[in-house]
């Protein structure tokens, strides 16, 4: 390892970014010098814009993955060469927002029914029941789980924020079951070891496959689950204000995007926030 990139590191550290984001940084400053097959600190800030270019022509990278690399080069320039900010030109996101497949709660209720994978089904129902993401389910802990008072507390979400989520009794009942079988010490949902993290990827498979086999023929992904949860709590009577703080978005223009999609989707009015409960009477 050079001293620079030990230095980038170690800057990234003290600036308190997270470890996904200093992946993403790394690999971003990688790209740069490879293209331009020079050490990171000798790249030319008049040559950015056209790497810029080749990364938009040639490699053909959305809008998100270009900030993303101005961003890393950026952080190279200011934060630990102390130089100065770069100026580059960026293209405009697309201003069409694509609606992703929802699930309806019979969709929901017939891959958990459907899922085989004892790990796979509690993440599942994990998430479905809290709005939860991949990533909040596969570090959460054992100590994390407030039964006595109905609720979850998310350690470090997106952007390094606490919040709580609820603990239906939808959920918890399940989970009994999953304790008797799997016994977990530390991460709820844990990987090969019960200290150790199940990856989020093995999650990921698992609801493919439970998709596959409850015959739901939508694109299916592990966040869609998250679009679930809040659609469907929506469709209860859930206030807005009340939704933003369990998904611990910033801005409720966020949570607002819910709203739209719903408009179409027809289902019956129920009142409870538990979204597991009535699992056993819908297939």
């Amino acid at each position: 390892m050079s001293a620079l990139h030990q230095k980038i590191i170690d800057t990234m550290t003290l600036e308190g970014l997270s470890p996904l984001t200093q992946k993403a940084y790394l690999y971003q400053i990688g790209e740069a010098s490879r293209y331009f097959n020079l050490p990171p600190d000798r790249i030319r800030r008049a040559d950015i814009q056209r790497y810029i270019l080749h990364l938009i022509r040639d490699r053909g990278w959305s809008w998100s993955s270009c900030r993303q690399s101005v961003h890393a080069l950026n952080f190279l320039y200011q934060k630990v060469l102390s130089r100065n900010r770069l100026r580059v030109a960026l293209p405009h996101p697309n201003k069409q927002q694509r609606i992703p497949d929802l699930l309806y709660p019979n969709e929901v209720h017939r891959m958990i029914s459907a899922c085989e994978r004892g790990k796979a089904k509690a993440a599942i129902m994990l998430a479905y029941a809290t709005g939860m993401r991949a990533g909040e389910i596969v570090r959460l802990k054992v100590p994390d789980l407030d039964g006595k008072n109905s609720c979850i507390k998310i350690r470090e979400g997106k952007g390094r924020r606490d919040r709580y989520v609820l603990f239906p009794e939808g959920l918890k009942v399940p989970l009994r079951e999953y304790w008797r079988v799997f016994r977990p010490t530390d991460y709820v949902v844990y990987g090969l070891d019960k200290d150790r993290k199940i990856d989020t990827s093995t999650l990921r498979r698992g609801l493919k496959l439970a998709a596959q086999q409850a015959e739901i023929h939508k694109e299916v992904r592990f966040h869609s689950l998250r679009h679930a949860f809040a659609c469907h709590q929506l469709l209860r009577g859930m206030p807005l204000p009340r939704l933003q703080i369990l998904l611990g978005h910033q801005v409720i223009q966020t949570t607002f995007r819910y709203l739209q999609w719903i408009a179409m989707m027809d289902l019956k009015e129920e009142s409870s926030e538990d979204l597991l409960r009535p699992l056993e009477t819908t297939q």
